[in-house]
């Protein structure tokens, strides 16, 4: 029952931060180093469920990720779930986030997961445009970037850093997923 409830919470908390978000990418203009075609096209290349393993915070981890259109093709769904640390009982984490697909939207996003934050995102592409980059958090709080990089159309390596109070960056996280299912 308390799961339930608990649930129920974090999906409305979700529904109102995907609903300021919305309004926020509505006045948004698309980042010239992103054109919104591109990033929107490079967002739906992720289609499909992901697995795969690798390190998070220094430990072994496992990692099954999702990529799907919703809400009326308004945004790209991300679910994450890393099981950290070996043993019997590793240690859960989930995360989602919701990346605009409209042209104004493009380029933005919310980031809400299980530690209890929310935190907002600007999407680019690489340079080379092979990956996606997620600059994630703020200065009040902590900055941090995601950078989904598609080896192949089956091979996915995703790179988490942290930029320090002294401004260097740190990693923390690599992964690399394979696509078990394609796009639905």
């Amino acid at each position: 029952m308390a799961h339930t409830i608990r649930t129920t919470l974090a999906l409305t908390l979700l529904a109102g931060v995907v609903l300021v978000t919305a309004s926020v990418a509505s006045s948004a203009q698309p980042s010239p180093a992103a054109p919104a075609t591109s990033l929107l096209a490079f967002l739906s290349r992720l289609d499909g469920q992901w697995q795969g393993s690798g390190t998070i915070l220094g430990q072994p981890a496992r990692v099954e990720m999702r990529w799907a259109v919703a809400l009326d093709d308004a945004f790209h769904h991300l679910t994450w779930v890393s099981r950290i640390g070996a043993g019997a009982t590793p240690r859960r984490f989930e995360g989602q986030a919701f990346y605009g697909r409209t042209p104004a939207g493009a380029g933005r996003a919310v980031w809400v997961d299980s530690s209890g934050l929310t935190r907002p995102i600007t999407a680019t592409l690489s340079a080379d445009g092979a990956a996606l980059v997620a600059a994630w958090g703020t200065a009040d709080t902590e900055l941090g970037e995601t950078t989904y990089r598609l080896e192949s159309p089956e091979s996915l390596l995703v790179v988490d850093r942290v930029r320090g109070k002294d401004g260097t960056w740190r990693e923390f996280g690599r992964s690399t997923l394979s696509r078990t299912l394609p796009p639905e």
